[in-house]
C-alpha cells in the first residue's frame, strides 16, 4: 500500500492533514480500508479548533484521530495566516457522501448510528435509492441508553464503516471512548448529515459552499444556531493574538545569545520573523 495522508501539522495547536482535493481524501481512506487500518477521521472546523484550546478532554480526543480534515473556511484561513500553507477545504458531509458512493464500488459494509429515528430512516432510504449496491447493515438511532448494547449491534453487523451523526463533540467523544471495542475499519463525525439527508435540513445552496459561508446560511434558516455562532468571531480573535505572536516572536536561540552578551540591538532586526 502506498500511504498518501500527509503529515499533520498544528493550526492553533490542532492537527490537521493537508489535503489537496476530494479525491486526494477519498483515496487516502480507501487506502487505508483496504489494508484494514483502524481509522479514526475528525473533520475540524473553527469551532472544534477553540474549544479544544478550552477543553482538554476534546484536545486529547482530536489528537488521537488518524485522518483529520479542513471542514470550514475559518481553519483554512488560520492555516494560511499563520502558517503560510494552502489548505483546501473537505467538509465533513461532502466526504462522507463520497465515501458512501466509494462504499457501493467497493462492496463495504455501512453502519449508520444517529439522528433522530425518522431522520435517520429516511436518509437510509434516500442512500439506498441513490447509490445502487450499497450495504447498510445497520442502523440506530442517536437517542438510546445502552451504549455497550450499541457497540455490540454495531460489531455484530460486520459494518466495514461507522458514520456517528450525534454533533459535535458528543460523537467525537462517543468514538472515542469505544474505540478500543469497535470493529469497523473506519469511525467518522457527520454532524447534521443524516438530517441533510433525510430533508429535516435544507442544505446550504452552492453560493454559500463555494465561498465557504455554510455557517452564515444555517444562522439564517436556524436561528436558533446563534450562541454556537458566537464562537466564530472569538476563534477569529484567538488568530489574530496568534498572528500578533507570530509577528514578533524572537527565535529562542537567538533571545539566549543576547541576552548572554548583553547585546539586545541585534534582536531589533529579526523582529518580526518566525522560528
Amino acid at each position: 500500500m502506498i500511504d498518501t495522508l500527509t503529515e499533520p501539522y498544528a493550526v492553533l495547536g490542532v492537527q490537521l492533514n493537508g489535503f489537496k482535493s476530494y479525491d486526494h481524501a477519498t483515496e487516502t481512506i480507501r487506502q487505508r480500508i483496504r489494508a484494514r487500518l483502524p481509522t479514526f477521521c475528525v473533520a475540524i472546523n473553527p469551532e472544534k479548533v477553540y474549544r479544544a484550546a478550552r477543553d482538554a478532554k476534546l484536545k486529547g480526543v482530536l489528537d488521537r484521530a488518524d485522518v483529520r480534515i479542513c471542514d470550514g473556511i475559518g481553519v483554512a484561513l488560520a492555516s494560511l495566516l499563520l502558517e503560510r500553507r494552502r489548505l483546501p477545504r473537505c467538509t465533513g458531509i461532502e466526504l462522507f457522501m463520497r465515501l458512501i458512493q466509494a462504499s457501493a464500488q467497493e462492496g463495504w459494509r455501512i453502519f449508520l448510528l444517529g439522528a433522530s429515528p425518522e431522520s435517520n430512516a429516511a436518509a437510509c432510504r434516500k442512500l439506498l435509492d441513490d447509490h445502487p449496491g450499497l450495504k447498510i447493515v445497520g442502523t440506530q438511532h442517536g437517542f438510546f441508553a445502552e451504549p455497550a448494547e450499541v457497540v455490540d449491534r454495531i460489531n455484530q453487523s460486520g459494518a466495514d464503516l461507522l458514520f456517528v451523526a450525534m454533533g459535535s463533540p458528543r460523537q467525537e467523544f462517543w468514538i472515542a471512548e469505544n474505540l478500543p471495542l469497535l470493529k469497523p475499519c473506519l469511525c467518522m463525525g457527520i454532524g447534521g448529515s443524516l438530517d441533510v439527508l433525510s430533508g429535516a435540513v435544507t442544505r446550504a445552496p452552492a453560493v454559500f459552499s463555494k465561498t465557504g459561508t455554510e455557517w452564515l446560511y444555517r444562522l439564517i434558516t436556524q436561528p436558533s444556531r446563534i450562541r454556537r455562532q458566537l464562537v466564530l468571531p472569538l476563534y477569529m480573535l484567538d488568530v489574530l493574538k496568534a498572528m500578533l505572536t507570530s509577528r514578533w516572536r524572537i527565535p529562542k536561540d537567538e533571545l539566549q545569545k543576547a541576552l548572554s552578551t548583553g547585546e539586545p540591538r541585534a534582536l531589533s532586526s529579526r523582529a518580526g520573523t518566525r522560528d
